[in-house]
């Protein structure tokens, strides 16, 4: 596979690679500094908003990072670097030696690295199913809120916001068929009627301190590292709704300083 090919092939398959607390793609938030290939061999940096960012979120980032450029047909060697954390090294050095999360943290590790994704995959799927329901009630003013645990996948309309309720509750192993109700809990579950606004009220709450957190560590981002401007993807995390937005040309400026 040629360079050009595998740095492309490179940054597709770091679109997969989501901070697990913002719930976006490290490419859109402007966390991949710099990304070389050649020859087989792929090399990344990484940069976040602060050097305090959670060492367990870093390291997840870092190592989902790994381990898909190295499912690459054409990659023979990849390393992947935590710029500017002040667990940098300790970091790098267990990504090197493939030591795994416990093995890099020793006993700092109070939790299972699938533990941590686990909870993160609820919150996003409790976001997504927000955005999703919101964005129903908007478009269908005859729907009450009450009703909205009547609503099944079929009724929500092909948008993105439901394609990634889809992608969410499938990440999870909830049903994702036509018939099954959108309003669930982390079990795939229905709500009792009564208590319906209440949980929509709360998967608000978690949408919201999401999305408020994805702003500020985009701002803190630009602000540490101003050439990160360029690098971020607009955010429109509501339908029709864009937030922070940036250039849309972002994919091809990831550091072409490729050395």
């Amino acid at each position: 596979m040629r360079a050009a090919q595998l740095r492309a092939a490179a940054l597709c398959a770091l679109d997969a690679v989501y901070d697990p607390e913002l719930d976006e793609p490290i490419t859109d938030l402007g966390f991949v500094r710099s990304l070389t290939a050649d020859d087989g061999r792929i090399t990344v940096h990484l940069r976040l908003p602060t050097s305090f960012c959670s060492p367990n979120f870093a390291y997840l980032m870092a190592s989902d990072a790994k381990d898909a450029l190295a499912a690459l047909p054409g990659a023979r060697e990849v390393t992947v670097l935590l710029d500017d954390h002040h667990d940098s090294d300790l970091i790098n050095r267990g990504l090197a030696a493939d030591a795994g999360y416990r093995g890099t943290f020793g006993h700092e590790a109070e939790r299972d690295l699938e533990e941590l994704r686990e909870i993160f995959r609820r919150k996003a799927h409790t976001a997504a199913m927000e955005r999703a329901l919101t964005a129903l009630l908007r478009a269908r003013p005859d729907l009450a809120e009450e009703r909205v645990g009547e609503v099944v996948l079929g009724d929500l309309p092909d948008t993105a916001a439901t394609r990634a309720l889809l992608r969410r509750r499938a990440a999870l192993g909830l049903g994702t068929a036509r018939t099954e109700p959108a309003l669930v809990d982390d079990d795939g579950r229905p709500f009792p009627p009564g208590e319906i606004p209440l949980r929509l009220r709360f998967a608000r709450s978690v949408r919201i301190s999401i999305d408020g957190n994805a702003h500020f560590c985009r701002g803190l981002l630009r602000t540490r590292y101003p050439d990160s401007a360029a690098d971020q993807a607009p955010r429109s995390r509501d339908e029709g709704n864009p937030v922070d937005a940036a250039p849309a040309a972002h994919r091809t400026t990831i550091r072409e300083n490729i050395a």
